[in-house]
């Protein structure tokens, strides 16, 4: 028995048909995912004879193990495939094509960023960006400027050199070769590096205001909060230090204790202090 026989029609059975477009719209009012991707050689580049509201809801296809992944932004090169076959209502997004831009964003033309007003000023950009629509940077790659080391006058590096607050922080680790950084980069300008690169390998966690955690080729570990900085713990808390700790504070140093407060030094104590000393207490003693 031919358990198939009475299947006449079904998604594929005529094989499925490829598209490449580019993304124009990705607010998608159901939230998941999905792009009105306008393409290449099926849709009409005269937005007057197709708007971008008319193109169809192209789906997302994700990883089974990451169902919350990266979502294509205007003037995107995606490619993918009509699951509805000629009738080419159902694309559906398999992936991204990098790319050089050489042409700046143009809401009237079709295959480009259709953002104007609002939706292009409460969009992300990053602190080194001008808000325009997208590309934002012509005749190079889409890639990230940290994958490639190229450009870096305008990068996270030299942000970093540049804005080096204490005496203790060290220069950047950053030494990477192409193609062995693995690096996220998002469009405010957080990222996200894991880098292979042969006796330079980091993991780099960034935060677009300059915050920013660095593993070091050796194990060392950089960490920067550019503004303040909380910490809980419910439990108890022990630290181990090997070697020596210094510790700079250009303001006050506040401690309270709730319970006892005990101090085994194994050599010479040395308090030094340009003010006042003062003791408070029911009872001291000196041995």
């Amino acid at each position: 028995m031919n358990l198939n026989e009475d299947k006449k029609d079904f998604a594929g059975k005529s094989g499925f048909i490829w598209w490449v477009g580019v993304v124009e719209d990705r607010q998608d009012p159901l939230k998941l995912g999905r792009c009105r991707v306008r393409c290449i050689g099926w849709h009409a580049e005269d937005k007057m004879r197709l708007p971008t509201e008319h193109l169809p809801w192209a789906m997302p296809s994700f990883p089974l193990n990451n169902p919350n992944t990266y979502t294509p932004k205007e003037s995107d090169m995606v490619f993918g495939f009509f699951i509805d076959g000629e009738n080419a209502q159902e694309p559906v997004m398999l992936g991204v094509f990098p790319n050089i831009p050489l042409k700046a964003a143009n809401a009237q033309e079709a295959f480009n960023d259709p953002r104007t007003g609002d939706a292009l000023t409460s969009a992300p950009v990053k602190p080194n960006e001008t808000q325009t629509g997208y590309p934002r940077k012509l005749d190079e790659p889409t890639t990230s400027r940290l994958a490639r080391n190229e450009s870096m006058d305008d990068s996270i590096v030299s942000n970093k050199k540049a804005n080096k607050a204490s005496r203790v922080e060290p220069d950047p680790y950053y030494n990477a070769t192409y193609p062995y950084n693995n690096v996220y980069e998002s469009e405010s300008g957080h990222a996200l590096e894991f880098d292979d690169t042969k006796d330079n390998e980091r993991i780099h966690l960034y935060h677009r205001s300059g915050s920013y955690i660095e593993w070091g080729p050796a194990g060392d570990r950089a960490e920067r909060i550019q503004k303040d900085k909380f910490e809980v713990v419910i439990g108890n808390e022990q630290v181990y230090v090997k070697g020596d700790v210094t510790v700079y504070v250009d303001g006050n140093v506040n401690m309270q204790i709730g319970g006892n407060f005990a101090a085994d030094i194994g050599g010479t104590c040395t308090i030094n202090s340009d003010g006042n000393m003062k003791f408070t207490a029911p009872r001291i003693d000196l041995n």
